[in-house]
């Protein structure tokens, strides 16, 4: 019996913790107290869309959020809030708009459940689809030092130590953040990548500066940050 998306990644359908929200949003080029953004943005892998909800939120009638994704049980969740999406099949090689359609396009623990070759791809959609100076907004595990926090979290959450101790069984592409950064210069302009909250972040307010935290990048059990299509 194949397992559900609750009992593969247990924070499927959680809310988005206000200090990844503020990241994502900075990130992202937007202010989080406005709710007036006019932007075109592509959920990529948009699941049960409570990243496309939280976009959705800072929106003008004259922006609008797509999610796209390969998940029915997700996709239905995200319909049913109001959110805009599209099912594509799982080798899909294109994405199914024009070429400059979005000032965002955002990802958030998606490529490493991409194979390689696929994910290289995608890639160069993204650019594709993306309008000249426009932004791709991405977030991912770092392996390998994923796997050592990995550890921790199967000691202290005992009942989903299976699926911390033997890692995420849909992720097939497992990469560093230096690998991810690499293949994004191929593409994009002014690629940065930072680290997931460290640990010991809150009680050392050092580790929150930019260019401290961009040098520590390696450390961080994920990523996330942001790259620009060239104008």
């Amino acid at each position: 019996m194949n397992q559900t998306n609750d009992e593969i990644r247990p924070w499927y359908h959680e809310g988005i913790d206000p200090h990844i929200r503020e990241q994502i949003l900075r990130v992202c080029g937007m202010t989080p107290e406005r709710d007036d953004h006019d932007l075109a943005i592509l959920d990529l892998g948009c699941g049960a869309g409570r990243y496309a909800r939280m976009f959705n939120e800072h929106m003008s009638t004259d922006g609008i959020v797509i999610g796209i994704d390969i998940d029915a049980i997700g996709l239905r969740t995200t319909r049913d809030k109001g959110v805009t999406c599209i099912q594509v099949d799982p080798n899909w090689s294109a994405l199914p708009f024009n070429s400059n359609s979005f000032d965002i396009v955002f990802s958030s623990n998606v490529i490493e459940h991409i194979p390689r070759p696929l994910y290289l791809s995608l890639l160069n959609e993204v650019e594709r689809v993306l309008k000249p100076g426009g932004i791709f907004a991405v977030g991912a595990p770092n392996y390998p030092v994923k796997r050592l926090y990995d550890i921790g979290r199967a000691i202290r959450k005992r009942k989903l130590w299976r699926y911390y101790l033997f890692d995420d069984p849909t992720h097939c592409h497992k990469v560093s953040v230096l690998k991810v950064e690499s293949d994004l210069k191929q593409l994009f302009q002014d690629v940065r990548l930072e680290p997931s909250p460290l640990p010991f972040e809150r009680r050392m307010p050092i580790l929150r500066r930019n260019d401290l935290r961009y040098r520590l990048r390696l450390l961080g059990n994920k990523y996330f940050g942001r790259c620009v299509k060239a104008q």
